[in-house]
């Protein structure tokens, strides 16, 4: 028997954005297909066939504007292009698109992101809708309902384009067509429905990008102030580097200090670093002496809220330094990563609905990484090249998942001992 679920005012949230037919909106049946309909982009054959494809093509490139941003001297935003190289491994590899985000020049950069800014403004908004349960009404009066209608309408107006197109290129036999996820999931005649298509495609865009997008993020950061593990890992990519070729999925495996590394990041800044669940009959949270914590006894329709941000930060759980970044905790006396655990660690979830992201999320965060590092250094800027105010920590922003508030600020310097 399912103890614990969404409640009411929950589900009315996410049905609004991403949709009520994706997995974490979804119960019983629905959850079950939808979970069906998204496997396949999370399997190995998927990782070799189609993700290792789409990191050749966007790491280069990649490489190419951080040499140009590096000759002209041009601040970037580290989250903005973490966003860009993200949605262009994703849509490369799961439906053959290419959203022209990154291109070797740096002026690129310039060009906004329309999709990213989108999901941004629905992820942020969506999780303000949480605790606000007069929503309707005060959005009317500040505007944030319009912005979010607008983001909305961008975001399926692109899926359904992409839909639209893939359909007709399946329709012309005479028109080669990459056999990736969405031309899978298109022809599957068991999710035949526009909804729940526009639904899964949209779920996929949001979760895809952004959790992958903040890992890079926030891993630069705690990076830029860590220089010794920037140093283990930029050896260990140079030691593994295979010429002509970034990093292989079969491979992933022996990138110990960039597993160590990703998994520290996980642990400081989790997915999901708050979540909450309405109790869904009677029922007793055990004691936990150790802690000097109480049996506490809930009745139907008790709301749970607990985060993972600050649990996987207390010191109860790990330890007097559990405030800080050291990737060391992950690995053994022979420097071999470890993988964390449930219950102390809990940045993907658990049980059945464990993300199926978790080991899609670590391939690209580690080829990413190790084919970035070795040929590049990175130094927080402490002004705005544009404003000339100085510029301020990045802070966790008021959302679903653990993105940042504001641009995180960085000059490229080219270690040109290295070649690219």
């Amino acid at each position: 028997m399912q103890r614990y679920g969404h409640g009411a005012h929950e589900l009315e949230l996410l049905a609004e954005f991403p949709g009520k037919r994706v997995p974490i909106a979804s119960v019983g049946a629905e959850w079950r297909m939808s979970r069906k309909a998204i496997l396949p982009i999370f399997t190995a054959k998927a990782f070799t066939d189609h993700v290792c494809h789409a990191i050749h093509r966007v790491v280069p490139v990649t490489r190419e504007l951080l040499r140009d941003a590096s000759r002209k001297g041009t601040t970037i935003d580290w989250n903005d292009l973490a966003a860009r190289m993200t949605l262009s491994i994703l849509t490369l590899s799961s439906m053959d698109f290419d959203p022209g985000s990154i291109t070797p020049d740096v002026s690129c950069l310039q060009v906004k992101q329309s999709l990213a800014e989108a999901i941004a403004v629905l992820n942020q908004s969506s999780s303000r809708r949480l605790f606000n349960p007069f929503w309707r009404w005060t959005e009317l009066l500040t505007g944030e309902r319009v912005r979010f209608n607008r983001a909305r309408a961008h975001v399926r107006g692109l899926v359904d384009s992409l839909i639209k197109t893939r359909r007709a290129q399946l329709a012309d036999r005479t028109d080669p067509v990459t056999n990736d996820w969405l031309s899978k999931l298109l022809e599957d005649k068991n999710f035949d429905d526009p909804i729940f298509l526009r639904d899964i495609l949209v779920v996929l865009l949001f979760a895809g990008v952004d959790n992958t997008q903040n890992s890079f993020a926030w891993s630069l950061y705690s990076l830029t102030q860590a220089p010794y593990w920037v140093g283990r890992m930029r050896d260990e990519a140079l030691k593994n580097r295979k010429a002509g070729h970034e990093v292989q999925y079969e491979d992933l495996t022996i990138y110990h200090i960039h597993l160590a590394v990703f998994y520290e990041t996980i642990r400081l800044w989790p997915g999901i670093p708050k979540n909450g669940r309405v109790a869904l009959c009677d029922d007793v949270l055990p004691a936990v002496p150790t802690q000097g914590l109480p049996e506490v006894h809930l009745k139907k329709g008790d709301f749970i809220l607990w985060s993972d941000y600050n649990i996987m930060r207390d010191e109860a759980v790990w330890g007097p330094n559990a405030n800080s970044f050291n990737p060391g905790r992950h690995l053994d006396g022979d420097g071999r990563f470890v993988r964390p655990t449930a219950p102390r660690f809990n940045g993907f979830g658990g049980g059945p609905r464990m993300c199926p992201a978790m080991q899609l999320v670590a391939y690209k965060f580690v080829a990413s990484w190790a084919g970035i590092l070795p040929y590049f250094d990175f130094l927080p800027s402490t002004h705005d090249p544009g404003t000339g105010r100085r510029v301020e920590p990045p802070r966790l922003a008021e959302a679903f998942t653990a993105a940042m508030a504001t641009p995180f600020l960085v000059t490229v310097k080219a270690l040109e001992e290295t070649e690219l």
